[in-house]
């Protein structure tokens, strides 16, 4: 039943993510040749303005949509057929969860590929495109070079780092989602009381983070062989980091038991 969920999830809010997506690739191509063709035209101005502002749009969009699909399709009038299907709050949640985790990544990866695609309509039919290849092949050894150093560590922290970066946003939303259920227990100040709910969970997992890194345990490492440059990185003990990444899985844990309870026990429908 999760999968049928996410099938109506993915096909209720890939209208307009789509129509962003490819407006934003749009104006990226439009930007780019208008800008190459003359940098001090009015038009390249407004085009770039224009690619901006949809910018904008995807990133506040992907966070409202967030909102607006859980309070709206679980909370607000349409909660009284979603609660009567064959499924459970868990799966209710993590059909919203999971759609939503889809939509951030693809919003950062797009925003990521227009920013590029305007880059190379800028420098199109330019000298700047025939050395593209060799910026490239650069990049590439100077990553290849780290990776040769730090040996499987390197992928590691890539690793690492890629995991804990999801398992931020998974807990930056279900965050949304515990503060969602906890201000429509206030009937007539849900709205204050969800956005109040919010900053102080996030609050105190950000203070409870930050607590063991701020105890100065800060190392330094350095390559001083990359490219010739002497580089020194300021980077987190791996208990530090160990333990950010704990208290984030613990949080997201936390935020979904917090909603599945509130929405088993305490659900209060528009």
């Amino acid at each position: 039943m999760l999968k049928q969920l996410l099938k109506y999830e993915f096909k209720a809010t890939g209208r307009t993510y789509g129509g962003l997506y490819l407006a934003l690739v749009a104006l990226a191509v439009l930007s780019g040749f208008s800008l190459r063709s003359s940098s001090k035209d009015n038009f390249a101005s407004l085009l770039l303005f224009a690619y901006m502002v949809v910018a904008v749009a995807v990133a506040v969009v992907s966070v409202m949509t967030i909102v607006t699909r859980f309070t709206r399709n679980l909370l607000g009038r349409e909660g009284y057929l979603m609660h009567t299907l064959p499924v459970t709050e868990s799966q209710l949640i993590l059909s919203k969860l999971i759609s939503s985790v889809v939509w951030m990544l693809c919003s950062g990866i797009v925003g990521i590929f227009s920013f590029a695609v305007m880059l190379l309509a800028l420098s199109l039919n330019s000298a700047a495109l025939q050395q593209l290849p060799e910026l490239w092949q650069k990049v590439v050894e100077i990553f290849r070079e780290i990776f040769r150093m730090t040996g499987s560590s390197g992928w590691l922290w890539l690793a690492f780092e890629t995991l804990n970066g999801l398992v931020a946003l998974v807990s930056s939303i279900l965050c949304i989602y515990a503060a969602c259920m906890i201000g429509h227990q206030f009937k007539k100040h849900m709205v204050p009381a969800g956005i109040l709910a919010f900053f102080l969970l996030s609050f105190l997992q950000s203070w409870l983070s930050s607590g063991v890194s701020s105890a100065d345990m800060l190392q330094a490492v350095s390559y001083p062989t990359l490219g010739g440059v002497d580089i020194s990185i300021a980077a987190p003990s791996a208990f530090t980091t160990l333990f950010g990444l704990a208290v984030s899985i613990a949080f997201a844990a936390g935020y979904f038991l917090l909603t599945r309870w509130l929405m088993e026990h305490k659900l209060n429908l528009e």
